[in-house]
């Protein structure tokens, strides 16, 4: 049995109007094979902006790629090395094994279906409300029915969730006593009470866009494959958070922890891949406030380097960074840009990283990293 992993990879447009630089991007992406998912960073103005861009993207991929078609996001993070990025993710199939790709569709929207004799992984994205203007808990209601419609459409639940996104708009804004973060942690919680999660939680990230509402992506595997929920013993787990880290005026009792683990893998025995949770500094459940981005950096790269088991130090990152295949750098500050991506160069040369404006869901943090490792 072989999983057939995926990889990803970064364009970047620089020059000309929105539209050339997207269709510059979009068109050596259709030039790839096997490609299963599309994530289109860019700055927007307002919400009505970012619906034109979405319908652009959407109508762009339905006219150029043939089925089956990648999924697709727009992601409102302005990027900052760039004009505008676009992530894109395939599948590495070998020929010894029969592999499928289908397109599937529930009654409110399209995603994909890998298939093999011995597993399925379902991709989805671009899972949101159909009113970017309804209150964060409603959007968010609605983003995860779409999911746990697809879950069940394939015999699956929320424990099979192995990596999820979720972008939110201004997530550390705080509205009748709650902060958005927090209204999206209450509804995530009572969706997934439903499932057993015995493989642990999905490796995930929560964090701020300028615009586009709530907007969650995932992927989902069922199957012969090894799940396993890496934890972090220098991070207190996310979904144990206390009362302190939770900004919300309802009882402990029913506010929602961030239901996350710090990364998971999925492997065949062969090969791994580990997916990396949006990591930040922060040691046991605290933020580690230096209140210097550079120092932010450090810690945060030395909590990815823990859980993914490269303990040799700083200096060897670049003797390991064949393992990383990509990073996304999230920057609270745009003017952060140059001297984080000075040192990330010095660390880890010729990786793929993109560089973003968003916002990070403690007010204290000013950088945030995830990504993907293949050992």
């Amino acid at each position: 049995m072989k999983y057939h992993r995926i990889k990803c990879n970064l364009y970047k447009a620089e020059g000309g109007s929105w539209e050339q630089m997207a269709e510059e991007l979009l068109s050596s992406a259709v030039r790839e094979e096997r490609v299963v998912r599309l994530i289109l960073f860019t700055r927007c103005t307002d919400n009505q902006e970012y619906k034109f861009q979405r319908s652009f993207l959407e109508q762009w991929v339905e006219w150029h790629f043939v089925s089956p078609r990648p999924v697709v996001s727009l992601v409102a993070q302005k990027p900052l090395v760039a004009n505008l990025v676009l992530e894109v993710h395939s599948l590495v199939e070998a020929a010894d094994e029969a592999l499928t790709i289908e397109e599937q569709f529930t009654s409110s929207v399209r995603y994909l279906r890998i298939a093999t004799p011995h597993y399925r992984e379902i991709i989805a994205g671009g899972l949101c409300a159909d009113d970017l203007n309804l209150p964060v808990r409603e959007q968010s209601e609605q983003a995860f029915r779409k999911a746990e419609e697809i879950l069940k459409a394939e015999q699956m639940n929320f424990g099979d969730i192995v990596r999820q996104w979720n972008y939110l708009e201004r997530i550390t804004d705080i509205a009748h006593g709650n902060q958005c973060y927090q209204d999206f942690n209450d509804v995530r919680t009572l969706f997934y009470a439903s499932s057993a999660w015995e493989s642990g939680y999905p490796a995930a990230t929560g964090i701020g866009t300028q615009y586009g509402g709530i907007l969650i992506d995932f992927n989902a595997v069922s199957g012969e494959v090894d799940i396993v929920p890496l934890d972090n013993d220098w991070q207190r787990a996310a979904h144990v958070y206390s009362d302190e880290v939770l900004i919300s005026h309802r009882a402990d009792t029913e506010k929602g922890t961030p239901k996350f683990e710090r990364g998971k893998s999925v492997s065949d025995r062969r090969q791994e891949v580990i997916y990396i949770s949006g990591t930040a500094a922060i040691r046991g459940e605290e933020s580690v406030t230096t209140g210097d981005v550079l120092s932010q950096t450090e810690i945060t790269l030395e909590n990815i380097q823990h859980l993914i088991g490269l303990e040799e130090g700083r200096e060897n990152w670049l003797e390991h960074s064949g393992k990383l295949g990509l990073l996304r750098v999230y920057l609270k500050n745009e003017e952060d840009a140059p001297a984080v991506k000075a040192d990330l160069d010095k660390l880890c040369p010729d990786l793929p990283i993109a560089y973003l404006y968003a916002d990070v869901c403690r007010e204290e943090l000013l950088i945030e990293i995830e990504g993907i490792a293949y050992l």
